[in-house]
């Protein structure tokens, strides 16, 4: 049997946990109400431009349900100004983790992939370290 402390939570017998009947906003979820909010947008007019129900994006936006697909944020992109999709990649990937698939890669991107999460996760690359292996990885290559 449940008891209602107050609005937001509840407790359950037998074990007397505590569970939050309002879901937190996700990250996707805070970024998307505040890109639409700053750009003056209705949750109606992004779901209308979406051809989705204005329920699903606000069921995101409060957390009920925890992103969009992937698929759907070029759209936002294109719908709501400021919404970035690289914005929200990195607002997002400290909760995913990053996976690299290294199955088939030669020994060379094996023993790079191992060595930068090594360091990433110690956090001891000094900034001048970083900005040299981003402007590495974010470089186009010129000679194609």
């Amino acid at each position: 049997m449940a008891k209602f402390l107050d609005d937001n939570k509840v407790m359950c017998s037998p074990v007397n946990q505590m569970v939050n009947k309002t879901p937190e906003p996700s990250v996707f979820g805070r970024y998307l109400r505040k890109r639409r909010i700053a750009a003056g947008m209705s949750l109606r007019e992004v779901a209308d431009a979406m051809s989705v129900s204005h329920v699903l994006i606000a069921e995101v936006e409060r957390g009920v349900r925890t992103s969009l697909k992937r698929e759907r944020w070029k759209q936002l992109a294109e719908i709501i100004p400021g919404f970035s999709e690289d914005e929200i990649e990195r607002e997002m990937a400290p909760l995913r983790g990053v996976q690299l698939e290294l199955t088939d890669a030669p020994r060379a991107y094996l023993d790079l992939g191992l060595a930068l999460a090594r360091r990433i996760d110690r956090r001891d690359l000094r900034p001048a370290e970083l900005d040299a292996l981003l402007s590495i990885l974010n470089s186009e290559d010129d000679d194609e």
